[in-house]
């Protein structure tokens, strides 16, 4: 009979099993097969190394987090995540998330779309996009042309929405939205605010 020399210990196995690795990741550390790695693992008593679902997986991922982030969250080796995403299919996301959700949603209620929003956050609009369906947020579809001041500059000359939207080349909804996120009252009629400035006087 031929017997073949083993090529690691039970404690080089026991040791990158508690580190979180599966069964082909051991064996591709120890030079081993797959089989060879299951088999020692069977006899000294080891469950397979299976510590989380693909979809916390998938979770952490939408999340923007990166493999080593992941992996601290989920209590494993980022070696362990690596190979979970690639197996699923998953992109890396290459780097720390920079933004809170708090202030995806601040940029949001300014009006600015995706790639607006990336642009001042300094990442990725794919990732913007991500963050923004798991608030539930819709697409702020169009770019915004005009700036708070310019809105508020012209709303303190008494004009209605309509009037400054044509002013500005914009909806009548979209300078409400604004005007309203800004705490301004409506002229509903632009000459009523006159009539009562000539009173004043």
């Amino acid at each position: 009979m031929i017997y073949h020399r083993r090529l690691f210990t039970d404690q080089q196995l026991i040791e990158l099993y508690e580190q979180g690795f599966v069964d082909r990741e051991i064996g591709e550390k120890l030079g081993a097969h797959v089989s060879t790695v299951g088999r020692h693992r069977r006899r000294l008593g080891l469950e397979i190394n299976r510590v989380f679902t693909d979809k916390q997986l998938f979770d952490l991922h939408d999340q923007g987090l990166n493999d080593k982030e992941m992996a601290e969250k989920l209590g494993v080796h980022f070696h362990t995540v690596w190979h979970g995403r690639r197996r699923l299919g998953l992109e890396p996301n290459g780097r720390k998330r920079l933004f809170t959700d708090q202030q995806l949603i601040d940029l949001h209620e300014q009006g600015l779309n995706d790639r607006e929003k990336a642009k001042k956050l300094g990442v990725s609009s794919s990732l913007v996009c991500i963050h923004r369906i798991r608030l539930g947020l819709k697409a702020n579809g169009c770019i915004r042309v005009f700036s708070d001041q310019q809105l508020i500059d012209l709303h303190k000359q008494g004009l209605s929405d309509r009037e400054i939207a044509k002013k500005l080349g914009v909806s009548s909804t979209l300078v409400g939205r604004h005007r309203r996120r800004l705490g301004l009252k409506s002229y509903k009629h632009r000459r009523l605010y006159v009539d009562q400035q000539l009173i004043d006087l």
